[in-house]
This record gives structure tokens, C-alpha cells and sequence, in this order.
């Protein structure tokens, strides 16, 4: 998201900043996906990080998912998730993937709509989304595949989806939501106070709405219906919510709501000094780590009797 939103500060910058052309700038940046088309989902190979894993789309209606299935070597305790940020894909989320894989879980690595291998041109901020990663899990067990307990481990945009997902797909039991934002009216204040300090200031709050309204229209979805912490005060899942205590896109009161909203479902962890762009990166393996520890404390293993594993 950071290239795109430092074009739009550009452009804003240098245009009337809450004219036409800087309501456009915005709403098309908060709208397109980095693919940019509606074109066909495409298999892409599978990394030898995930050993014997399956390359295929999945998906139940209009849009599919390009992904990365993986069993572990005994038979799996259950399946996590994997979503990654806005302008990433699947590959940014390996290193997870690779950490729940050792722990005995089956891992699916999706690359969302309008993302990588994914079909869709528009962003719809966990809204649309959810009900694609929904499609995805239907599309398993169509297969035969029987998903066990299932937590979601999202980051960023990713993480937002977990929470809508959560909020309406009843087999996801654990979620652990990285630097999630609590709305996207929220976060695109917080990207224009990033990019745009000494501006912040003079923006209209109803211009930015207006701007994000026309985005939200643009691809097909309410802009209020993307509120990740008002999924969190519905979901029954157990939620890990951490944040870098210095995120600058991200603020951490995304998180306090986010944690708050769950009452009494979540636990919060600010790591004190870490960015948005150093958690993704999660140089000491805390977040896998924690990340892990969650999934074994909230997936029952009971249902690990009811999961295949690879031969």
C-alpha cells in the first residue's frame, strides 16, 4: 500500500488538495488492486519451503483464489490460514507458514482478490473478501479435504479479513490479527497523517469520507461495512491482536479497539519498537512464535483425529 498511498500524497500535494482531483486520487487509491483486471485466477508453483504442497485455485462463485495448500508430515492437528497485506501476495507469508507447518498444521496460503494469482481488480478491505476465503474453505471440503479446527493468521489488510471472516464463518476458532486496522475510515486517517503531516491537519473529515465513499463504489462495497473491530465484537473466536508500539501507517489504537471490541475474547500485544513494516519482517520469530502458541492453546486437538495428513 505504501507505494500507491505515496503517489496519492504526491498528487494531493500538488493538487487542489480537497478538490475533484484529489478526491479521484484518493478513492482510486483506495479502490484498484494491485492486478488491476478481473482476469482468470492462475496456479503458480510451489515453493520448496512448503515440501509436497498443492498449487490450485479454490473458490465458490465469481472470484478465486490463487493458493498454497501444505499437510504436514503426521497427520495434521488442523488447518490455519494464511492472509497477507494489501499489495503483497502468499509468498510474504512463508515464513508463518513454514512455523505452523513444523507445529503439525495443514497451512492454506491465499493470494486475496486482486492480489498475485488471485481474480479481481477492486479492494473491498475484508468485506467481499471474507466471503471469498469462505469459498475457498467450502472449495476444500468439496475436495474431500476435512479442515479439522481452523484458525486464521493474518497480517495487515490480511488481518482485517481474518476478523470479517471470523465474524461470520463459524469453523474459524483462533484468529491472531497483525497490525490490523479497526476500520477503513480509520486507517485512511492514519495514512494521510503519515504521508501528509504538515497537511493532516487542514483535511476535512468529510472530504476524506466523501473520498472513501467514491472508492468503496467504485468496487462494489459499503466503505462501513469494512470495520474490523466491529466484526471483533461478534466473533466467538479467540483473538490475538499485536501491533508495533512506533506503527506509523497503522496506529496502534486500531488495536486497542480491535482488543477491546472482543470483550474479554483477546489478548493484546503491543511489541514495544516495531513498525509496521518490522513485524511483517519478524526478525526474532516473536510473532511466529506467538502466533503459534495460540493456535495450539485455542484449536482443540480432539478434531485432530478428524484431519488427514500426508502419507
Amino acid at each position: 500500500m505504501r507505494a500507491v498511498w505515496l503517489w496519492s500524497a504526491r498528487a494531493l500535494g500538488g493538487a487542489a488538495l480537497t478538490g475533484a482531483v484529489g478526491t479521484v486520487t484518493v478513492a482510486w487509491a483506495v479502490a484498484h488492486a494491485p492486478n488491476g483486471s478481473s482476469a482468470a485466477a492462475t496456479r503458480d508453483p510451489c515453493p520448496p519451503e512448503l515440501g509436497a504442497a498443492d498449487s490450485a485455485t479454490l473458490g465458490v462463485g465469481p472470484t478465486a483464489l490463487s493458493s498454497w495448500v501444505a499437510e504436514p508430515a503426521s497427520p495434521a492437528r488442523g488447518t490455519v490460514v494464511l492472509l497477507h497485506g494489501v499489495r503483497l501476495d502468499k509468498r510474504s507469508m512463508l515464513p508463518s507458514a513454514r512455523s505452523h507447518l513444523d507445529a503439525g498444521y495443514r497451512v492454506v496460503l491465499l493470494d486475496l482478490r486482486g492480489h498475485g494469482g488471485s481474480s479481481g481488480g477492486y479492494l473491498t478491505y475484508g468485506v467481499d473478501d471474507a466471503h471469498d476465503v469462505t469459498g475457498a474453505l467450502d472449495a476444500l471440503e468439496a475436495r474431500g479435504v476435512r479442515l479439522g479446527p481452523v484458525g486464521v493468521h493474518g497480517f495487515s489488510y490480511g488481518a482485517a479479513t481474518a476478523l470479517e471472516l471470523s465474524a461470520r464463518d463459524p469453523r474459524v476458532r483462533a484468529v491472531v490479527a497483525v497490525s490490523s486496522f479497526a476500520s477503513l475510515r480509520s486507517v485512511t486517517r492514519d495514512y494521510v497523517r503519515w504521508q501528509l503531516p504538515a497537511l493532516a491537519p487542514a483535511v476535512p473529515d468529510v472530504w476524506l469520507d466523501s473520498a472513501v465513499d467514491l472508492g468503496a463504489l467504485w468496487a462494489g462495497f459499503d466503505a462501513d461495512a469494512a470495520a474490523p473491530a466491529q466484526a471483533a465484537a461478534r466473533t466467538r473466536a479467540a483473538v490475538l491482536v499485536v501491533h508495533g508500539s512506533d506503527d506509523p501507517q497503522v496506529s496502534p489504537d486500531n488495536a486497542r479497539a480491535i482488543a477491546q471490541a472482543c470483550a474479554g475474547r483477546a489478548e493484546l500485544r503491543l511489541l514495544s519498537g516495531e513498525t509496521h513494516a518490522s513485524i511483517l519482517a519478524d526478525a526474532k520469530g516473536e510473532v511466529r512464535q506467538a502466533a503459534t502458541r495460540w493456535f495450539d492453546r485455542h484449536l482443540e486437538p480432539a478434531a485432530a483425529s478428524a484431519v488427514g495428513g500426508r502419507p
